[in-house]
C-alpha cells in the first residue's frame, strides 16, 4: 500500500476557495482504480494547516493518478499554500488494527501482573 500525504498551509482569506476546490478532487480520486481512500484533514492546534491523504494499493496506480487530468487539482492547491507544501510518499508493507493494540495490552497487563 502507498499512502501520499499533502500539508499544505492555507490562510483564512483563501480557506473558501481551498475548500470548494478540495471537494472537486475527492470524488473523482476516489472512483480511480487502485484507490483506497482520499481525504482532507484541518489541524485541530492550527487551522490554516490541512492535510491531504490519499491511500493507493500500488505505485502504480498513485503514478497513474499523479499523471492524471484531475490530479492537476491537487497541484492548484499546492499554489494556495502560504509554505512550500510537504508531500510524503509511504510504502507500507504491513498494516495492522485495533487487534495489535488488544495484543499488546493484554500482553503488558499480563506481564504486569506476573510480578514481572
Amino acid at each position: 500500500m502507498i499512502i501520499f500525504t499533502l500539508r499544505i498551509k492555507v490562510p483564512a482569506e483563501r480557506r473558501k476557495v481551498f475548500l470548494d476546490s478540495a471537494r472537486l478532487t475527492i470524488g473523482p480520486t476516489k472512483v480511480q482504480p487502485g484507490c483506497i481512500s482520499c481525504e482532507f484533514y484541518q489541524n485541530l492546534n492550527d487551522p490554516d494547516v490541512v492535510l491531504y491523504v490519499e491511500e493507493w494499493e500500488s505505485r502504480e496506480n498513485l503514478e497513474h493518478h499523479i499523471k492524471s487530468d484531475p490530479y492537476r487539482i491537487i497541484l492548484s492547491l499546492m499554489e494556495l499554500s502560504v509554505e512550500t507544501p510537504e508531500i510524503k510518499l509511504n510504502t507500507i508493507s504491513q498494516s495492522e488494527g485495533l487487534e495489535a493494540i488488544e495484543a499488546l495490552r493484554s500482553y503488558e497487563l499480563a506481564h504486569n501482573n506476573s510480578g514481572g
